[in-house]
Parts: structure tokens; sequence; C-alpha cells
């Protein structure tokens, strides 16, 4: 995943009070998803400071006996030498069962540990562990109740989950750390989904904000009948339906930000989607162009996100005032976010791992893939928005190919295709998820050490023969993708009816398979560990 601390510390600076911790829902549900999110450490006292160089911060997480760290991801890397960070770095343990947690006065807790670490190296050679604690510890120690949730540190009173929880040591090498920890619903359960939606994508202050949630089932159709369907607009604000499949609530938007989530409930399962929390109005008024992104769908920290930037192609959108609020532009955001990825169920149960942003005043230009040239980049997108693990170009030129430009981490998707929606998913495959083309033969080949979908060998310890039993597949699944001479291989299924489209998310734009898949699994999987 790309980064750069600098670009992302200024974007942030400037919509301060927009990315709060918000304590989730109670939870009783049999299976939880356990978070602990580091806000922010403050080296306060060091022996070594200048001896070793400027502190370089990773932390160490255990949630319920499974161990974390972040040491030598992208994002710890670029916040190298900075004493005082608030990196919101989230850790979590998915679909915990209750029912094996220890019990006490009839309720589940499971222990968390934070340390905060300095990575030293030559002359300093083994790291060193500042001291977060006021007590005889070095590290953070939480005892957290499932149900309702909250921590109590050290032996402290319990202070409510989504709370920010803040601590500093007394040692020599010494730092103050803010953490909050929370305990939700898993975002979803085996064959139910939720879909939680707003509209318009980019409110405006005065705007009525209309919030949809809509019971789903595995197969992303509305047949469920919900115990009940909640959309919440804080942890003490909520309204509920019995027996409907979808409702919706209405708000009228108000500076700087809203937060909402749905929760759906059927029999003994609850599922959540997850806090987002949506800017309205301009959160920079004073900055000229080009302005900061404006995060229309926040859900956690960069280090723990994927995040997606939304382009205006300045040849579709027109028309008078920002071209971030040109009415097409901000529908087609709507129906890209809510239908072409949260309508793609490993996009949609992973819905908590996105952030969405869209540019207010900046613009790009999609062209042809058969032009040989490039895309059109926004002003500055290699400087003050390579936070963005991807940049997507929405436009309508009606005969144009889309690709991708993965060292710019930008696409384009035209959107007056029949198959539009599976473009979003095939583009947003490549980048970030870095999926190769499994169609023949004018496509983008690669090979991926980890969770290939395409080889250059058919046999052999790296082959596609060797890993197709990996997939649930026989060795003589594998079929070539010749190009310019070169033989790829993929045991991905290729139009497996004469004339019928859609086999596949990275041949056709169809479903996601096995090897897709895997591939998603170990992307999401590194977000929910801050190494996305």
């Amino acid at each position: 995943m790309r980064r750069r601390i600098m670009t992302l510390l200024t974007v942030l600076a400037v919509v301060t009070g927009l990315f709060v911790v918000v304590s989730p829902p109670a939870s009783a549900a049999p299976l939880v998803n356990a978070k602990v999110t580091v806000n922010r450490i403050r080296a306060i006292s060091s022996d070594d400071e200048g001896l070793c160089g400027r502190v370089d911060w990773y932390v160490k997480v255990w949630i319920n006996g499974v161990a974390f760290d972040n040491e030598d991801t992208e994002d710890q890397d670029d916040r190298e030498g900075i004493p005082d960070i608030s990196p919101d770095w989230e850790f979590s343990v998915p679909n915990l069962d209750v029912a094996t947690l220890p019990q006490r006065d009839g309720s589940a807790f499971l222990p968390v540990t934070v340390e905060a670490w300095d990575e030293d190296g030559g002359f300093c050679l083994d790291d060193n562990q500042y001291d977060v604690s006021p007590t005889g510890t070095t590290a953070l120690l939480a005892d957290v109740r499932v149900a309702p949730c909250e921590a109590s540190v050290e032996g402290g009173a319990p202070i409510a989950c989504g709370t920010p929880i803040v601590r500093s040591g007394d040692g020599d090498d010494r730092a103050e750390l803010t953490v909050t920890i929370a305990v939700d619903p898993p975002a979803s359960a085996p064959g139910l989904r939720i879909s939680c939606t707003h509209g318009p994508s980019w409110p405006q202050p005065g705007q009525p904000v209309t919030i949809t949630a809509t019971a789903l089932d595995g197969a992303l159709m509305p047949t469920v009948v919900p115990t009940s369907l909640e959309i919440w607009l804080s942890p003490t604000d909520r309204q509920t339906r019995s027996g409907v499949g979808s409702f919706t609530r209405t708000l009228t938007a108000a500076a700087p930000s809203f937060t909402y989530g749905c929760l759906l409930t059927v029999g003994a399962t609850t599922i959540f989607s997850g806090w987002r929390r949506t800017a309205v109005g301009d959160p920079t008024p004073n900055f000229t162009f080009p302005k900061p992104a404006v995060p229309i769908l926040y859900t956690g920290g960069q280090g723990s996100r994927i995040d997606v930037v939304l382009i205006a192609d300045r040849d579709t959108y027109t028309g008078p005032g920002p071209i971030g609020l040109n009415p097409m532009f901000q529908a087609d955001v709507a129906t890209v976010i809510n239908t072409g990825i949260y309508g793609f169920d490993p996009f949609l149960t992973n819905q908590d791992l996105f952030n969405f942003w869209v540019l207010p005043d900046n613009s790009g230009k999609a062209v042809d893939f058969g032009s040989d040239d490039d895309h059109d980049l926004p002003v500055l997108w290699d400087e003050i928005f390579a936070f963005a693990d991807v940049g997507v170009i929405l436009h309508r030129k009606a005969a144009q190919r889309d690709f991708g430009m993965p060292d710019d981490h930008i696409a384009s998707v035209n959107l007056v295709r029949s198959d539009a929606m599976g473009g979003v998913r095939h583009e947003v495959g490549h980048v970030p998820f870095g999926l190769a083309d499994e169609y023949c033969c004018d496509a983008a080949y690669f090979y991926n050490e980890v969770a290939p979908n395409v080889y250059e060998d058919l046999a052999g310890d790296e082959g596609c023969d060797k890993d197709a039993p990996n997939l649930n597949r026989v060795r003589d699944a594998c079929r070539a993708l010749e190009e310019d001479g070169d033989v790829w291989y993929t045991s991905e299924p290729g139009d497996l009816t004469t004339g019928l489209m859609n086999d596949d998310v990275m041949n056709d734009n169809g479903p996601a398979n096995a090897a897709d898949v895997r591939r998603f699994n170990l992307i999401f999987g590194d977000c929910r560990i801050a190494k996305c």
C-alpha cells in the first residue's frame, strides 16, 4: 500500500475533529470482532534520544492472546523520526466466539496488552521498549468486558469502550499512549449481509440526508426478514424496525460531519456495518486549489484501511461550481460505492475496511487504452494525494477502453458500459489488490509470489499446476494466456460458455473466484493488523 506521511498529516490536520472514535453499540452477539486502535504515541523522556536518532515508533499488541506488531510496515516507516504521532493503527481479531472467552459474573472477558517500542539499529542494536504505565508494568494492560463493552486498565474503574484511554509511564524511557478499544458484531455472517448507505454522497450544510439500511442474504438479495434492523447516529441514538428488510432515516446535514452505522439481527445472529463518518460541506474553506480530498465515507485510520479517491473526469462533468459537487458526479460516486464496491460480496463483507474520498476542485482526464497515452492525473496527485491506495477517474466516454496505471495508483472506469460496476471491481482488483488480468491476450500479466492468480510457469514450485490444488482445483485446470510470444497461465475460469460473459472479475468483470478471493483475503487480513 502507498503512503506519504507528511501528505497524510496535512490532510488530517485540516479536518481535525472528523475522525474521533465512536463507541460501539453494546453487543451480546455470539461472535464479535475485538479491536484495539492506537490513536497516539508521544515521547516524554528518553535516555537514548539523539544517540540512537529520533524515535521510530511501532507497537506490539495482544488481543485475547493473539499477538501483533507493525514494525517495518509502510505506515510505520513513514512515521520514523516523529516523536509525537497520531497513527490510528488498528488491530483486530475477527469472529471471536464469546462462549470460549473467560467468564466472570455472567459476562465474557478478554485481555488486551499494548506495548510501545522504538525501532533502533546500528550502534543501538536492540529495539527499545518505552514505559507507558504508571504502575509496576511497562505496558498498558486492560481487562475487557464484552457486553456491555468496557475496559478496566490495570485494576482501575471500568471505562466505556470507545472512550480514549490515556496512560503515561514513569521510567527513564517513557511515553504517553492513547488507545481505544471496541468489541463489535462482525460485518457479516454466513448467509447474512447488511447494506448501510447515505445520500447525497457529499452533503452540504442544510441538505437532507437519507440513510438506508437493507438486510441481505449471502447472495446479496433482499430476502431476509430481520428480527430487528437498526440505524444508529450515535451510541445512544438509534431507530429500529422489526420484520422489514429495509428502511430509511433522514437527518439535516450540519458541518463538520455526521456519523452512522447499521445493525441487523436475525434470531441469535447480529452483524454491524461498522461506524462511518461523512464530511459535510468543505472542511478546508481557506485552502486554495488544489484542496485536500474530502472524506465522504471514513471508517478508520489509513494504516488500517483501503483508501479510494474518486476523481471527476474533466470532459464528462462540466458546468458551474466545484467539479466535486457536479450533480452527475455525485450520483455516479454513490453508484460506484453502493453498487460497484458494496454490491460485490468480497468487498461488502469487509465494508468496514474502506475509506472513500472525493476531490472537491480537482479533476483528471481518462484516455483510451489504445491511444498509448497516460491518463491526465489530478494536479499534485503524487504529492498531496499520495495517501490514496487507488484513485479512480470516473467518466462517460462511450467508446473508450479503461486501464490502470499501477505506478501512479490510478485507474479509469467507464460508467456507460453495461458492465460498468464489474469494471469498477476489475480495476480495483488491479490496484490496490494486485490481481493480474486473466483474459487473453492483450492484457497486463504478472506473477505475485504470495497469493498469485497468474503464473509465469505451468510446472515447478511456482507453477500454475502446483498451486491449483491449493485453490481446490485439479492440476489440468490451468489454461494458457499468450501475449507477444510470452505464455502465462491461470487456473481461474475463462469463457466457460461460448458467448457468455461475466465468468470472473479479472477476466470479464464477473464474480470473484478462488484465486481472486485468496488475494482479497490477504490484503484485507493485512488491513486488520495495521499493515494495509
